[in-house]
């Protein structure tokens, strides 16, 4: 374990943070594989397994060892099964495109030989951009301009290949820095001539903010239909830092219509919210689902990606191909 520069996480921590360390320590590991059994020596400390006190006058051991050997055993195996339980969701959620693989015996993860093959790559940058700034699991600093770039440019990739995925169609980046430096009104009039089903105003609105760089809008994509207009139309925000909660694309919506289209999207328009983190908590993740529209996170990302690509693939013109 030393030669991987991770810190473990604490017993109690959450399981997808539990997996998230197991993966990365598959990751870094010169061998490609973590093993399970990595917390035991922590849980058997816990239990204070190697405490001398727990020896009697035979040379045997007392009652309080035996309770405490059960009690480890019990907490050993809550662990795995939490452990597998989350490896088995990711594992099935993601299909052919999760790059690792639990053991039949359950005691090692490791990571596919293949694991550069481009269907892993949308759960590995999402792997890595969950953890890239100020994680307490790193024992090392990332330089900020890595930070930035993995955040910025690589997961609004993800992000634009996600929605294409998923609306079965094409998609435009809008999300700042472009890569092409184009402005807000030119990336909307490629989309317009590809068939968003949408009119672009000839110069911002006169209350659009002067410097506005995406307008709050970072992902947009539509279905095509042989007899226009789009039958889906989704605005998309990419949350790619932990501040997420409680700020739903459609805040930005009506604004940036106003600001940017001459004639909206003549269809009913959703939203979404691109992530790379796990969500465990079931009360927020509903509760922020009625917000948000829809919730694109690291169990669903993979998929809609692997789609997204397919239809580039296809011909179909879309941003970020």
């Amino acid at each position: 374990m030393a030669s991987e520069p991770l810190r473990a996480p604490a017993l109690d921590a959450p399981d997808d943070i539990i997996v998230d360390w197991l993966e990365l320590v598959a990751f870094f590991n010169e061998f490609r594989t973590s093993r399970l059994d990595l917390f035991d020596a922590s849980i058997e400390t816990q239990f204070e397994l190697e405490d001398t006190g727990y020896g009697n006058e035979d040379g045997g051991f007392n009652e309080d060892f035996s309770e405490d050997i059960g009690a480890a055993d019990a907490e050993k195996e809550r662990i795995r099964e939490r452990i597998e339980n989350e490896i088995s969701l990711r594992s099935k959620s993601c299909g052919e495109n999760y790059p690792f693989l639990l053991s039949d015996d359950g005691e090692e993860l490791e990571l596919l030989a293949d694991w550069t093959d481009q269907k892993y790559g949308a759960y590995l940058t999402c792997l890595l951009a969950s953890h890239i700034s100020g994680s307490p699991m790193y024992d090392f600093e990332v330089p900020q301009d890595i930070v930035l770039r993995l955040r910025n440019r690589i997961f609004q990739i993800v992000s634009t290949f996600t929605l294409s995925g998923f609306a079965q169609g094409a998609a435009a980046s809008l999300g700042w820095p472009r890569e092409d430096k184009a402005t807000i009104l030119e990336t909307l009039r490629r989309a317009q001539e590809r068939g968003a089903g949408f009119h672009t105003r000839n110069e911002p609105g006169p209350y659009a903010r002067p410097a506005a760089k995406d307008g709050g809008i970072d992902v947009i994509a539509w279905r095509i239909e042989v007899v226009p207009p789009p039958t889906i139309f989704i605005y998309g925000q990419v949350a790619s830092g932990n501040n997420w909660e409680g700020k739903p694309v459609s805040y930005h919506r009506d604004n940036f219509e106003e600001n940017y289209m001459s004639s909206r999207p003549m269809v009913e328009r959703s939203s979404a919210t691109i992530m790379p983190f796990r969500i465990l908590n079931e009360s927020l993740w509903y509760n922020e689902h009625y917000g948000h529209g829809r919730i694109f996170e690291r169990t669903r990302i993979p998929k809609y990606v692997a789609d997204g690509i397919a239809i580039a693939n296809s011909g179909l013109a879309s941003d970020e191909t």
